[in-house]
């Protein structure tokens, strides 16, 4: 998130967006079909039956959605500063494949991200460089989604949380799950909404990187976050993803997933350059 302290010195005046590189391509795809979550009763804390209901909910949502195309708003907030950007994503889960492009109001491009699984590139425009690396593996100073996860990124644009790996599942408080690895050490916590199987946050405790989810819809069966925020501590930067449009599951075409060094470029030295 270096990269936006930049943003202070700009003056970031709210007008009308310019269309972004692929935004012509997907606009006929674009649905208006909206309805809201259902709400149940829930138990306080979860009996087993609750928990093992929200396991499948959940592994049902992750099979329903394999592509996705958004068109959002991009907050974000860092030392006193803010800024709002426009912001383009499309994803391909069972390829690990993301595309995120970053703009200014007026159109200008900030910061092109592709992410292929672990590895991730970056174009920053302001700075005129180009960066790579595998996720996870820069210093929590780094550049955005470097520290981050394949997963919690696929989450912060999915709009819904995806159940890490784990070997047990328990409910220690009201409207909350607590998945543990075989060590018995906290994997991902999970909260929800009052009498609701709708959850509101996810917390990643090893790395202290929250996410919270709101405006829930329900398109065809695929329930998603309107409104997402993303909590890294460690940077002492929060997002906002405020969703405008999305369509799911239409073909992405393999162009769309291509990033390249444009001439003029910087290519600094890496912090780290071994997959972890």
């Amino acid at each position: 998130f270096q990269l936006f302290e930049k943003l202070q010195k700009l003056n970031l005046k709210k007008q009308s967006p310019r269309g972004v590189s692929f935004l012509l391509l997907f606009a006929s795809f674009f649905l208006q079909c909206c309805a809201p979550v259902s709400v149940q009763k829930s138990s306080r804390p979860f009996d087993p039956e609750k928990i093992s209901d929200f396991i499948s909910m959940s592994w049902d949502q992750e099979r329903q959605v394999n592509a996705l195309f958004s068109l959002g708003r991009l907050t974000i907030k860092r030392r006193g500063s803010e800024a709002e950007l426009n912001t383009l994503a499309a994803g391909v889960k069972d390829s690990g494949k993301i595309k995120i492009e970053i703009t200014h109001p007026w159109g200008r491009p900030l910061l092109y991200i592709l992410v292929r699984e672990r590895r991730f590139q970056i174009l920053s425009f302001s700075e005129k460089r180009y960066y790579s690396g595998y996720l996870g593996s820069l210093e929590p100073s780094g550049v955005f989604p470097g520290t981050l996860e394949p997963d919690q990124i696929w989450t912060f644009i999915r709009g819904y949380p995806v159940i890490r790996e784990h070997n047990r599942a328990v409910s220690l408080k009201e409207n909350q799950i607590t998945f543990l690895n075989t060590n018995g050490e906290y994997v991902q916590v999970i909260n929800f909404y009052p009498q609701s199987r709708t959850p509101c946050s996810v917390l990643f405790p090893e790395q202290d990187i929250r996410l919270t989810f709101s405006d829930f819809k329900n398109e065809d069966g695929i329930f998603y976050a309107r409104k997402v925020g993303l909590s890294d501590p460690r940077t002492g930067s929060d997002l906002t993803f405020d969703l405008k449009q999305v369509v799911f599951n239409k073909a992405i075409p393999e162009e769309i997933f291509q990033l390249e060094k444009p001439e003029g470029f910087e290519t600094p030295l890496p912090q780290s350059t071994e997959e972890r």
